[in-house]
């Protein structure tokens, strides 16, 4: 007796149906049941706090849809800082720790290699261009001396012709972005002190005349890097002819106090004026 080809079909049909539910069944069965060691957070960690080795631990967990970039290893965490707050139990991903401490202004993060960031006061509305400063202008700073009786007592100061903002901040220390205007129920913030990178020598003339009268800020470039980098680097060469032979010994001598600044600093020096004349000649 002949058997109907139907049946043949349904019985092997039947049969694969079987095999392939067996080894997909073993294939999910591997991969629920893996289990990897993941980095996991043993105690409470604040935003902005460093994260120690007692902060985390090591634990298996299943490996089924367990993210590629979790953290693995104690050593690559410890050390970074928490970019949001961590409870126990949390997996460590890339987004929620990092490298660098936490700043309100990540400029502070990357001050470059031979200057420093200080703040200078904005002792009246004028002084800080009426509140219009931000972060990234470059400024000139003119000294008026109010402290003794000069003949003449506003001064142009070479070194401090182009200095770049780093942020400006207001009386309780926030940094104030006036590119956003405020809520009608807001306040508007007031500029208090302007925050500026300089080189040592920079910071110590700023110290001096922070203490001997009134700084004003007028802006030279707002919004255009490549003239903002060019006039830093002006700035950065003629604080190199001034300072770099201080004793006249014929060596740069990289270390300078109060004392042995150039007893003309505050005016247009002689190194400037020979440069402004060498570069008037020509054109």
């Amino acid at each position: 007796m002949k058997m109907n080809n139907r049946f043949i079909y349904g019985i092997l049909s039947i049969v694969l149906a079987a095999v392939i539910a067996f080894i997909s069944i073993s294939v999910v069965t591997r991969a629920t049941n893996g289990t990897k060691d993941i980095v996991r957070v043993k105690n409470a960690v604040n935003r902005g706090t460093r994260i120690t080795e007692d902060d985390l631990e090591i634990v298996k967990v299943g490996s089924f849809n367990l993210p590629e970039n979790v953290a693995k290893k104690i050593e690559d965490v410890a050390g970074t800082y928490a970019a949001t707050n961590l409870c126990p139990g949390d997996y460590i991903l890339p987004q929620k720790v990092s490298s660098s401490p936490l700043s309100s202004d990540q400029t502070l993060n990357h001050i470059p290699d031979g200057k420093v960031a200080i703040s200078i006061t904005v002792q009246h509305l004028a002084n800080g261009l009426s509140d219009k400063l931000e972060s990234g202008d470059i400024i000139r700073l003119f000294h008026y001396d109010n402290t003794t009786n000069v003949i003449d007592p506003v001064v142009d100061i070479p070194e401090l012709h182009f200095m770049k903002v780093l942020s400006v901040t207001d009386s309780d220390g926030l940094d104030i972005d006036y590119t956003t205007p405020p809520a009608e129920d807001e306040e508007r913030q007031q500029t208090a002190t302007i925050t500026l990178l300089a080189s040592p020598e920079q910071a110590l003339l700023l110290t001096r005349f922070e203490n001997e009268g009134v700084l004003h800020a007028a802006l030279v470039s707002r919004g255009n890097e490549a003239l903002a980098d060019e006039l830093l680097e002006r700035q950065d060469s003629l604080l190199l002819e001034m300072y770099a032979d201080l004793d006249g010994d014929g060596t740069p001598d990289g270390e300078y106090t109060q004392e042995n600044l150039p007893e003309n600093t505050g005016a247009p020096s002689e190194t400037a004026a020979n440069a402004g004349e060498t570069k008037g000649g020509d054109h």
